[in-house]
């Protein structure tokens, strides 16, 4: 089959530019041919988020740059990543005009939270799930904390709502879990073209488990506030942990506050960036990943796929878009989500019980295989296109 891949790249890196270059190798890999187009970020073509927001209600410049490539390249289906906001959900229309379906990855919740995460404040938000007008997200300036930028985006989700872009005009919408499909449906996208597809990531084999006299516990992603660095190193404060290490890797703007805490505490190792390889080896050591994010994330983190496809169990937060699929599978263990002291009673059951968390190895790596394994991924996304260009015929 031939797919056309569309995406706006933004300007942190993030896990939907990791799946698209992903799912692009693995049909490749299949024996389909794919073409990619994307737009770059706002900041690099030097436009400000009013203008940013602008564009996201209709761009007829990316609007003919797709059609031109449909026309090129004659898909059997338009695969678009992310459209906001240069893109524009307009592109959607385009394929329709010429026969070509389309499916729609959510990778974060831009299409119902103007902020693209559900969370304000400190805390998750669903202020705006539910409205046609997201006038919350405006109120709060959530777009790039301007009014402006703000109602522009609202503008482009009220007015591609209004016209049934989004009713008629995307065949598949695909979210990343159960908890993400039925926000989607609760915010009025269409129930029947709603389904879950997992992300995927390689297969790095399983590895052998942490090594006789050297204990750690492994946080591996964007130092932020919402992805809980700041709880995970006050629970480990007040943890029970012995000479076990709690080793981080990741940049952003807290890794001053790691680099603090490491400093005061020689048992915290901040790591800094690594590349996936250097990741997957660490993972594969420690015993167990940390993943305390204090938002929905748009699917299951990256980093819980990567610590389960080398074996390692994971402790996560207890928010249903992260955790459940870890519970089900018995593959973690989740703690309240932005509590210190559950994390931190959490980390010392760990140190105190490494037989345990050995014998939930098996069971992450079996979790991984069934859910988030290359090839599982390629038959879903495979049996999707051809679903799609059936009903199109």
């Amino acid at each position: 089959m031939r797919i056309l891949q569309l995406h706006n790249h933004h300007q942190s890196l993030g896990g939907a530019m990791e799946v698209l270059a992903h799912e692009a190798g693995l049909l490749g890999a299949g024996g389909h041919t794919v073409r990619t187009y994307t737009l770059p970020a706002a900041d690099e073509l030097n436009l400000g988020p009013v203008r940013a927001g602008l564009k996201a209600v209709w761009n007829l410049e990316a609007c003919r740059d797709v059609e031109a490539e449909i026309r090129a390249f004659r898909p059997d289906v338009v695969h678009v990543h992310t459209p906001f906001p240069l893109l524009s959900p307009a592109v959607f229309r385009t394929a329709k005009k010429l026969g070509v379906p389309t499916a729609a990855t959510i990778h974060s919740y831009r299409y119902s939270c103007i902020a693209a995460t559900c969370h304000r404040d400190g805390g998750v938000c669903e202020d705006c799930i539910g409205k046609r007008l997201k006038l919350p997200g405006v109120r709060h300036k959530c777009y790039h904390d301007s009014y402006a930028a703000s109602a522009a985006l609202t503008l482009s989700l009220a007015l591609h709502r209004g016209i049934g872009t989004f009713d008629g005009c995307v065949d598949r919408f695909l979210a990343l879990t159960d908890f993400a499909r039925e926000l989607l449906i609760r915010d009025g996208l269409p129930q029947e073209k709603v389904i879950v597809k997992h992300n995927s990531v390689p297969d790095a084999g399983v590895r052998a488990g942490p090594a006789a006299g050297q204990r750690y516990l492994m946080f591996a992603g964007r130092l932020l506030d919402i992805k809980g660095v700041q709880t995970m190193l006050d629970a480990w404060a007040r943890a029970d942990t012995g000479d076990v290490e709690l080793r981080i890797a990741g940049d952003g703007p807290l890794r001053g506050l790691v680099e603090q805490r490491g400093r005061a505490d020689p048992s915290i190792k901040a790591l800094g960036w690594l590349d996936e390889d250097e990741v997957f080896t660490l993972m594969g050591g420690a015993e167990v990943v940390v993943v305390p994010s204090e938002w929905y994330e748009g699917g299951g983190p990256l980093v819980t796929l990567r610590s389960l496809a080398v074996g390692t169990p994971v402790v996560i937060s207890d928010l249903d878009n992260i955790a459940a699929p870890v519970l089900e599978d018995g593959a973690g263990v989740a703690f309240a989500v932005g509590d210190a002291d559950a994390l931190a009673a959490v980390f010392t059951q760990v140190v105190a019980n490494p037989q345990w968390w050995r014998g939930r190895r098996a069971i992450a790596r079996e979790s991984y295989e069934k859910r988030y394994s290359p090839a599982v991924d390629l038959k879903r996304l495979e049996f999707l296109y051809a679903s799609l260009a059936a009903a199109a015929a």
